[in-house]
């Protein structure tokens, strides 16, 4: 016999494929059509919910539960009656949706009517033909469930919609819905409308228009599918920084608040001084072509702004690119190194050379002693001081 048995009878050896069939079986519906679906108060209690890939059906949960993910719907009507934390509604068209929620996260709809009760701004992203209305219904046990999920029916932003693809704020991927064309739905019957029903306020008020692209409520923020762990960091520290300390509670001594002191401003900073090019036209220097490894005597033929350097070696070959550092080897020796790939070298050869026997020697020289004067590398030891 198995160590792990379902609720419909079927035992596991193993806890993790119990709980995933567990899950499937109490906690989702999947692949349906055409049918009428529901969970009762208790079947849920607090445990996260998935519904994907249905067509055609009503889906009634009159229970509180975590969190809700529903993808994949084509015209489905869906009752939520409380969830304590995001529900994400992702490519579904033609649906209808009664969701009393934390936090409303949409993606790739299209079509689709909300009627919503949210802790916090609803998002849209990638969506159109969307519209929105304060949810109405319920059901005897709504107003339990909601305080359970941490919900207050009193304060409702299902007005305040931020698009995440409507940087001017032209409204073209919703609206709110016509008073006359709302209709309220008590699936268990009743007529007690729990959730507040507020009319649009001022958008400009809302944090997403004022703390940037987030939307929060209570210390709570929402944030896009593709918002990045530094960006809601950052996010977070503003809300803080421009958050106002809470009110007192009534018999608490009042706070003395020191008196603002005047700051002197800071001394404007001395102008740096200019950086002096480290070396001039005419030096002799060894450098390596290209970043190889090996060093090959040239001369400084222009020196650019910036340490930047046309260097003509003994081959003929020019190199112009940023020195990486210098340093002095040797008895004196003077050698700078370069990084590599960020300007392609020019060549320049004399004329009627012959560029195949050019390129071998640009890749086989290796570096020697330079004769006459200041030849050798302790005789250039000054030259590029």
């Amino acid at each position: 016999m198995g160590k792990y048995t379902a609720s419909d009878g079927k035992e596991f050896e193993t806890k993790r494929e119990w709980r995933k069939y567990e899950f499937e079986l109490s906690f989702t519906f999947k692949n349906k059509k055409n049918e009428q679906l529901s969970k009762e108060a208790g079947k849920i209690e607090g445990q996260p919910f998935d519904i994907a890939e249905c067509e055609g059906c009503e889906i009634v949960i009159t229970d509180h539960c975590d969190q809700v993910q529903i993808d994949q719907l084509k015209t489905c009507r869906v009752f939520l009656g409380a969830s304590s934390e995001s529900v994400f509604v992702r490519d579904c068209s033609d649906c209808t949706f009664y969701l009393a929620c934390k936090q409303l996260r949409t993606r790739d709809c299209h079509n689709c009517t909300f009627y919503l009760y949210a802790k916090t701004e609803p998002i849209i992203e990638l969506s159109d033909g969307i519209c929105f209305a304060p949810f109405l219904g319920g059901y005897p046990e709504q107003a339990q469930h909601m305080k359970s999920a941490n919900l207050d029916p009193s304060y409702n932003l299902w007005w305040g919609v931020f698009d995440f693809n409507d940087e001017f704020k032209t409204l073209n991927h919703w609206k709110y819905l016509d008073e006359s064309e709302r209709k309220p739905w008590f699936p268990r019957g009743g007529t007690d409308q729990i959730c507040a029903c507020p009319p649009p306020g001022d958008a400009a008020a809302l944090p997403s228009q004022t703390g940037g692209n987030f939307g929060s409520s209570g210390g709570m923020m929402s944030f896009g599918f593709n918002t990045s762990l530094e960006q809601a960091e950052q996010a977070h520290l503003e809300m803080e920084a421009t958050t106002a300390p809470p009110p007192l509670p009534p018999g608490a001594p009042a706070t003395a608040v020191a008196p603002p002191v005047a700051v002197p401003a800071p001394a404007p900073a001395a102008a740096a001084p200019k950086k002096q090019q480290s070396f001039k036209a005419l030096d002799r220097v060894d450098a390596r072509f290209q970043g190889d490894v090996t060093w090959y005597p040239g001369t400084i033929a222009t020196a650019l702004p910036g340490d930047k350097y046309d260097i003509a070696y003994v081959r003929a070959c020019v190199e112009n690119q940023p020195p990486r550092h210098h340093r002095v080897d040797g008895v004196g020796g003077l050698k700078f190194d370069f990084h590599t790939g960020r300007r392609r070298p020019r060549v320049r050869r004399p004329c009627g050379a012959d560029p195949q026997g050019d390129r071998r020697a640009r890749r086989h020289h290796l570096p020697r002693r330079r004769r006459g004067r200041g030849g050798t590398r302790a005789g250039r030891a000054g030259a590029g001081a």
